[in-house]
């Protein structure tokens, strides 16, 4: 009994190692997914590593020193989208989210979803993300769904059609052209 127990727990282990390794080889994770999808794994293993599990919010950023609630909901939904866990957000604090670690992750659909080295894709934000942001920075909720539905209009794209590479930076640009214009009113 004792040796069935040992093996399951040896075979988790390497489990997580190769779970592990995933977000690892993938260059477009930087260290905050990295510490995001440990305690995710350290998650996993106290829920005895069910298919699916609730997570917290407040639990996962402690756990993975993620102090901003942007970087928290970016590094989510981008884990999500690199096939490496399946989040269904419950936006109720006391349920919380569904996480389901994807065990199965083909290695070479890695391969293939890695980008060039430098080369960034663009990821539309939602709005609560953009509220997040502003929020953050002291500002509106309403200034925040100013910014979203004007670039929302545009496909996201910058002056001259060109793609946005960075909506928080067009968000600091926003930002920083309200701020002058408060001071030019005043």
């Amino acid at each position: 009994m004792i040796i069935n127990r040992n093996s399951s727990r040896m075979k988790q282990s390497k489990n997580i190692i190769r779970l592990f390794e995933n977000v690892v080889w993938d260059e477009t994770m930087l260290p905050s997914h990295i510490s995001m999808y440990v305690s995710l794994l350290q998650l996993w293993s106290t829920n005895q590593f069910r298919k699916s599990f609730r997570i917290h919010r407040d639990e996962v950023m402690k756990l993975s020193r993620i102090r901003s609630l942007a970087t928290y909901h970016r590094c989510i939904r981008q884990l999500h989208s690199a096939g490496l866990i399946d989040y269904a957000p419950s936006y109720d604090p006391y349920k919380g989210s569904l996480v389901e670690i994807i065990e199965d992750r083909d290695q070479s659909l890695r391969k293939t979803k890695t980008p060039a080295p430098n080369a960034q894709k663009f990821v539309i934000p939602d709005l609560f993300e953009v509220e997040l942001y502003f929020t953050e920075r002291d500002l509106s909720s309403s200034e925040a769904k100013k910014f979203f539905n004007y670039y929302e209009l545009q496909n996201w794209n910058v002056h001259r059609n060109k793609p946005m590479s960075s909506w928080q930076a067009a968000a600091r640009n926003w930002i920083s052209k309200q701020q002058k214009q408060v001071l030019t009113h005043q």
